[in-house]
Formats: structure tokens, sequence, C-alpha cells
């Protein structure tokens, strides 16, 4: 989740109550993101750091998942799991004609709208505000459920308490290790 009320968005990570410099480079995280999906066999992270890398690998992992999938506030969840909609792998060519497209950002380039290298957190902030484009086109394809018979109505009602402002409240310290609890449940 982006804070707007920091220059900057986040450069490093906590572990231990040690704060850690990572590298924020999206192109970073995508390649994060094909060693967490198993795509490839080597498993480590560690060129993700800057300069020291943390001796607590458990911890430095839940940390960098924590990066790499900030937690946001809305739209809350009803525990419905769908289908996977999106690959950065396998969509990378609809990635990059979005981003073209909507935003005139040529990702091949791996800079942002102001020049410099694009943080993974303004990718994700970019990636959430795509519409019409062939990507979103084909994530609604892949999250089409033939069985559901929710009217529009019932649709509309769902997605208005899903993005209420009502009754927010805030993350909880357990995300982090959820989250690691995911990332194991993959490998196992």
């Amino acid at each position: 989740m982006m804070n707007l009320t920091k220059e900057n968005p986040p450069e490093h990570i906590e572990v231990g109550g040690k704060a850690y410099r990572i590298k924020t480079w999206f192109k970073y995280w995508l390649r994060f993101q094909q060693i967490c999906n198993g795509k490839d066999e080597e498993r480590n992270f560690d060129f993700l750091f800057v300069d020291e890398i943390p001796k607590d690998r458990v911890a430095a992992l839940a940390g960098l998942m924590a990066f790499a999938s900030p937690r946001s506030l809305l739209p809350r969840s009803f525990g419905e799991k769908g289908p996977k909609i999106l690959d950065y792998t396998v969509d990378a060519d609809l990635i990059y004609a979005a981003f073209v497209q909507q935003y005139g950002i040529d990702l091949m380039t791996g800079k942002g709208v102001d020049g410099k290298p694009l943080h993974w957190h303004k990718f994700l902030a970019l990636m959430d505000g795509l519409r019409e484009t062939r990507l979103t086109d084909v994530m609604d394809l892949r999250s089409y459920d033939s069985t559901d018979r929710t009217t529009y109505e019932q649709w509309r009602e769902k997605s208005k308490e899903a993005w209420s402002l009502e009754g927010l409240g805030s993350l909880d310290d357990g995300d982090a290790t959820r989250m690691l609890e995911e990332f194991n449940e993959r490998f196992e």
C-alpha cells in the first residue's frame, strides 16, 4: 500500500528490529515472483539485499514477502479465493502493452514516468490501476465462473461492502507470518 505522506516508497525491510536496504527496481521483484512461484529451482533471495544480508533467513524471507505483496486495507476479502488470473512471466507481453497503452511507460527501459527506475510498489499501484486493456480483458476471462449466478445488483452490493471505508481497521502483526506460511505451502 502506497503512503503518499512520504517522499519515496520504502527501500528497506526490517528483520529482527534492524533495517536492511533492498533493491526496489520492479525487475528484481518480478524475478522474485518467478522464484516464489517455483519457476526456478534456485531459491536464493540474497540478490535483493544491497549491503548486508540478514542471518535470520526465515525472518528475512517473511520481510521480503511482505515487501513483495504489501497488504492493502481495501478491498476487503470475503474469503473467496478464485483462480490465478495473472502470471508475470506468461503475461509479460500483455503487461508491457498495457503499460504503454495506459501510461506511456516502456517497461523494457525499466523507468517510470519520472525517468527513474520504477519502484516495485509503484509498479503494483500502476498494475492495480490498469483499465480497458487487453491484459485486463484476459484477466476478466480467466476469472469468469459460469456457475456464478450473482446478479449485477448483488455484485454491486458486494463490491460496495468490499470497498467501504466504514469500520476500517489497520493491518495486524500476523500478516507477515501468514504470508510466510502461504509461501511455504507452495513448496510442500
